[in-house]
């Protein structure tokens, strides 16, 4: 790996979680809760400065991957009428949710900033050609305008791309007429059902054969024609932007759910040493890419905290719902010892993972 792709991905990891802990210690300000310390990094501590105004120690520790917002009353009933478990719980439930709203904020201003960088390079969704022996060409032609995937709309090259390979339900073979008209049983395929507009018209083609590759060992179908470039206009840079937006959202939704369903397992994941590692290949297609991937890694950072997972802040938020509902909050200890389980098996996984990534690199 670059030393510059590792600096870059430890200033990445840095920022992401500054921000999220920032959207955390932003609400609790505003709602006047008492904070004792606000942490960038983790371990020793490099500085730290006490305001005299607020009492708040900010401090700078050695490990960059981490931070933390230490507020009063946040793991237990505490009496200062300014602790966190004393506030509102719809003021609560900001604070809680500020975090991952954040870093899901700077994952939105990452996706524009990628396409603004790229705006000579706008894909549409309109066929241009096609490559060689493309299994596609014998249902879609030059021109035709793709309008939904497997019934997922898309509306720029990125979400055709995404959906085309996530999207393609593995076949063991499929019949299609080859250019003399006679049937022909190709292998390896996948099959995937496209609406195109087509000299006006709208149809809808079932079970189109696209090539299908194996990632990891996982199935995922091939694009295998080139759309035309779009004008950059203010219509088209929004509409990109939104769509690079949407598709970072539905693969780290698609991603969990293949995870859930065992279309992809515990070995694909990857942790801060893998996302290095692929971060080294993707800066090999310019700084623009390694942007892309930062929103990517952004909008998952917020997704997954937000999952209701005890430990995590949508674990907390679930508590808290469920508070809000019966009118009174759960045992403080019942709920304390639940979080520290759950930590303790998601640093296991995070342990293992480091592990994987590791070999992965070197054997």
């Amino acid at each position: 790996m670059k030393v510059t792709t590792i600096l870059f991905a430890v200033l990445m990891f840095g920022v992401l979680v500054t921000i999220h802990e920032f959207g955390h210690y932003l609400f609790a300000r505003i709602f006047k809760v008492t904070i004792e310390e606000f942490s960038i990094g983790m371990g020793p501590k490099i500085l730290s400065k006490k305001s005299k105004k607020t009492g708040i120690l900010y401090s700078l520790r050695l490990l960059p991957l981490g931070g933390y917002v230490q507020m009063v009353g946040e793991d237990g009933v505490v009496e200062d009428e300014n602790a966190l478990n004393k506030k509102a719980p719809w003021k609560r439930l900001i604070i809680l949710a500020a975090g991952a709203v954040f870093n899901i904020l700077v994952g939105v201003i990452l996706c524009a900033v990628f396409v603004f960088m790229t705006t000579d390079a706008l894909g549409s969704t309109q066929i241009a050609k096609f490559t060689e022996n493309a299994t596609t060409s014998h249902y879609l032609k030059q021109y035709d305008i793709i309008k939904e995937v497997n019934g997922h709309k898309v509306y720029t090259a990125s979400e055709l791309s995404f959906r085309v390979m996530w999207e393609a339900k593995e076949a063991e073979n499929a019949k299609v007429r080859d250019e003399n008209g006679e049937w022909i049983t190709l292998e390896g395929v996948a099959l995937v059902d496209f609406k195109i507009e087509r000299d006006g018209d709208i149809l809808v083609l079932r079970d189109v054969p696209v090539t299908m590759s194996a990632t990891e060992g996982v199935g995922i179908g091939q694009q295998d024609f080139y759309v035309y470039a779009e004008k950059a206009t203010f219509g088209s840079v929004t509409r990109h932007i939104f769509g690079e937006v949407r598709t970072n959202t539905v693969q780290v939704w698609a991603s969990l759910g293949a995870l859930l369903t065992g279309r992809v397992g515990i070995q694909h994941m990857s942790g801060p040493v893998g996302i290095t590692e692929q971060m080294t290949q993707v800066a090999s297609h310019g700084f623009e890419y390694l942007i892309y991937f930062a929103a990517l890694i952004a909008i998952n950072l917020g997704i997954f905290n937000l999952l209701p997972v005890p430990a995590l802040d949508g674990g907390r938020l679930v508590f808290l719902i469920i508070e809000m509902i019966r009118g009174k909050p759960l045992n403080p200890e019942l709920e304390n010892k639940i979080h520290g389980i759950a930590m303790m098996l998601l640093l296991g996984l995070s342990f293992f993972i480091l592990v994987k990534d590791i070999f992965g690199i070197f054997f």
